[in-house]
């Protein structure tokens, strides 16, 4: 009975010897770009940033998160008197993948939106990496009103109709939050396992390229495009209720042959018709470019810093409009 005791302690040791040996080695080896510990477990959308995290990416981008989990300034709730703001809803796009966060398109949005009006705007940036529209709209209705937004602003990409199951309760919380995403050797996996699939289904197809073509000319056929609509008429429903203006705006994606976007525009542009919303296609600001270095590096198509300019550039006209607000003296000069 004893030797078993001391085997099964042995074991047990070896076990968390190698484990903490592992995370050192791929926490040194940065295989990851971000730390795991940037998020956190949620009962309903999965995961969400962690409020308050401070780091940087193996590039060196700093990222920090405030007090109510965004990848934004902090955030006065109730909203001061006579402040105009708008909530950013989206994904890694609208995070600032790869990009420092005054780099991204909504403080450049900001930046502009306050020089040309004569109020006080805020803009605020609710993006997290692999949101669809399904967790933007859980945000929106659950945590977003909160912020008392006068514009919401969805900035929709070709992944956001992507149907990913989570795993809800507070037991999976506590997971989530004290192992999976504290651990390098968990992330790690899952990144490998990410890439391994996108491998197998690129290889069936003939290569990455015609697999993406594909993915993309059957884009309304996903398995998470109906409730990917059904989450923009929800965000719509809400939004009117409360009587904040919505935009739905389109990022292009298959910038060297646009009739690869065609399906998604098409039904974007007829929700937001449907809906009552301003659609906006930031096509036409940044396909002009697209032999420029516009990506984040040729290994992560995210857009850089000046891509980022561009697109608040194409929802600047928009946004200004969608604000009940006069323009600035020297704007009207």
């Amino acid at each position: 009975m004893k030797r078993r005791a001391a085997g099964i302690a042995l074991a047990i040791a070896t076990f968390g010897f190698c484990w903490v040996l592992a995370e050192w080695v791929l926490s040194a080896a940065q295989i990851l770009e971000a730390p795991p510990e940037l998020t956190r477990g949620h009962p309903r959308r999965g995961y969400q940033l962690r409020a308050g995290f401070e780091g940087v990416t193996k590039f060196g981008v700093p990222l920090r998160v405030n007090s109510r989990g965004l990848r934004s300034p902090e955030i006065a709730v109730p909203k001061p008197p006579g402040m105009h703001r708008v909530l950013v809803l989206g994904d890694s796009v609208t995070f600032g993948w790869g990009v420092a966060e005054e780099q991204n398109f909504s403080r450049r949005l900001e930046d502009a939106l306050r020089k040309q009006l004569a109020c006080p705007v805020e803009v605020v940036n609710s993006g997290v990496s692999g949101y669809g529209t399904v967790e933007e709209a859980d945000y929106f209705t659950h945590e977003g009103l909160e912020l008392e937004p006068d514009v919401v602003l969805i900035y929709y990409v070709e992944n956001d109709n992507q149907s990913v199951p989570h795993l809800g309760g507070p037991v999976a919380v506590f997971l989530k939050d004290w192992f999976v995403y504290r651990s390098h050797l968990v992330s790690t996996v899952l990144y490998a396992w990410r890439l391994n699939s996108w491998k197998v289904q690129a290889q069936a197809a003939g290569g990455d390229r015609a697999a993406y073509a594909a993915e993309q000319r059957a884009w309304d056929k996903r398995s998470g495009t109906v409730a990917s609509f059904a989450a923009l008429r929800e965000i719509a429903d809400v939004a009117k209720r409360h009587g904040i203006r919505v935009i739905l705006a389109s990022h292009p994606n298959s910038l060297a042959d646009r009739t690869l976007d065609a399906v998604r525009d098409r039904l974007l542009r007829e929700a937001a018709a449907a809906n009552g919303m301003t659609f906006v296609d930031v096509a036409p600001a940044i396909v002009p470019y697209r032999d420029r270095d516009i990506a984040v590096s040729k290994t992560d198509l995210h857009p850089n810093g000046f891509a980022h300019g561009l697109i608040a550039e194409a929802l600047l006209p928009a946004v200004q409009g969608a604000l009940d607000c006069p323009l600035a003296t020297s704007a009207v000069h």
